[in-house]
């Protein structure tokens, strides 16, 4: 599904239709999710658990975030400016105020707690003590109304990363990020290694405590270093099919220098 997500950063289509596109590919894959489930049931409660609190959300945040940000896009005021702030702030007026209705959901999903999990997590569990505004009607089979709620989450963060980002750009059109590149700064490197960068610091954690997207460090690197990494998904298959060679060739080359720096550093000082 990612994939298929990233082959948007190459294409020049309307950004509307872009949007109705990625809502489309991320409810195909939901579906497939679905099916999957049907013809492999779960092997018991605790892996029912983590299918509704964790699995099923890494999809499922996605067709909420594209589905967001089209209706955030088609309210967005003519022109640029003040109005245009405006309307991002209060998108995030909105999201402060989801946040605060579900208060108690939302500090059990920061703080990663699993007491109430049989409740919130296995379909046909749910109290109905346990108020659920906010929640779309859930197919039984394939819901719990607290993954919609873990998964609106997840969306949440990442709209409100998307809408500081537009609030300090103060500009209207494009994803536009706050960080800058310093114009005498280049990557002169073979971008394929700076790639291998990339996806070492996404898939140790690095930046954020892990909650981020490799696209926005993709992002992020492209201002800094001023480098085009716009099919940095397809390039890493090469890193992929490399053959004869170490896989993380770049890596292992950085390692050996700040070994040689640091022995170099050693023998200095002795």
């Amino acid at each position: 599904m990612k994939a298929e997500l990233e082959e948007f950063n190459d294409d020049q289509m309307d950004k509307v239709d872009m949007l109705k596109s990625a809502v489309l590919i991320v409810h195909r894959y939901l579906d497939e999710l679905k099916q999957v489930i049907e013809e492999y049931p779960f092997a018991g409660e605790e892996e029912e658990i983590w299918f509704f609190k964790t699995e099923k959300p890494r999809f499922y945040r996605w067709l909420i975030f594209y589905t967001e940000l089209f209706n955030i896009d088609s309210t967005r005021p003519a022109g640029g400016g003040k109005r245009l702030n405006e309307h991002y702030r209060e998108q995030m007026r909105y999201i402060n105020r989801f946040l605060r209705s579900h208060e108690f959901q939302y500090q059990y999903f920061r703080l990663g707690t699993d007491e109430l999990d049989h409740l919130f997590f296995l379909r046909g569990a749910t109290s109905k003590d346990i108020r659920l505004s906010s929640v779309p009607t859930v197919d039984p089979s394939f819901g719990t109304g607290h993954e919609y709620l873990f998964s609106k989450f997840r969306a949440c963060e990442l709209l409100e990363d998307f809408l500081k980002t537009k609030l300090s750009a103060g500009k209207g059109a494009g994803v536009e990020k706050s960080i800058e590149g310093n114009p005498r700064m280049k990557w002169t490197g073979e971008s394929l290694n700076l790639i291998e960068i990339l996806y070492a610091l996404h898939g140790s954690g690095q930046i954020n405590n892990g909650r981020v997207e490799l696209s926005e460090i993709a992002g992020a690197f492209q201002q800094v270093f001023q480098v085009n990494l716009s099919r940095y998904f397809r390039r890493f298959a090469e890193i992929k099919q490399r053959k004869g060679m170490s896989k993380t060739r770049f890596l292992d080359q950085m390692r050996d220098e700040l070994i040689k720096k640091i022995e170099e550093a050693d023998a200095y000082r002795q």
